[in-house]
């Protein structure tokens, strides 16, 4: 196994704690990933202008043996296969979301794909579940502990953590 990957989940469309376990068992299926842990389930407010249900939201640690583009690609068949459709707004509701947050130290920024994610530094949501797996996280664009971003984000970005996401209903 090759790269240390972070994968943010996010639902806020129909059952959305079982969406993020489903996105979970479907990412796992797949060889070139390994499993190194998972957040607890976090109900969180939307980051939008668009009114819209909060989200649920995880974090998954995972070693990755193919390129970050091949990630990319298969991220996005399981939304697309978890009836992710997009309307056009960049922060509309969804059934499924699923970003690669880091991947190694890796510091990367195509058209279709920058990491760390753009938003992660800004984004409690994105931040809180990394951190529950490892607080000793390095944002390797900006060279400083992703902790240190918490105390720099507005308060309204609400993160209440649900409970945890046991070993069995992942399927592990």
């Amino acid at each position: 196994m090759k790269d240390r990957v972070f994968i943010g989940i996010g639902s806020n469309v129909g059952d959305s704690e079982e969406n993020c376990i489903r996105s979970i068992k479907e990412m796992l299926k797949d060889g070139r990933l390994r499993f190194q842990g998972v957040s607890s389930l976090y109900r969180t407010a939307p980051v939008s202008t668009i009114p819209q249900d909060d989200f649920v939201n995880c974090a998954i640690f995972v070693s990755w043996a193919g390129s970050p583009l091949s990630l990319l690609e298969f991220l996005m068949s399981i939304e697309n296969r978890m009836g992710r459709v997009s309307d056009g707004r960049k922060d509309s509701p969804r059934v499924i979301d699923l970003d690669i947050l880091l991947f190694g130290n890796l510091v990367l920024q195509e058209h279709s794909l920058t990491i760390p994610h753009a938003e992660l530094h800004k984004r409690r949501f994105a931040m809180v579940p990394c951190l529950e797996i490892d607080p000793q996280i390095i944002h390797p664009g900006l060279r400083r502990p992703l902790a240190k971003f918490l105390g720099k984000i507005d308060d309204q970005q609400s993160v209440e953590r649900i409970r945890k996401i046991s070993m069995d209903e992942i399927g592990l």
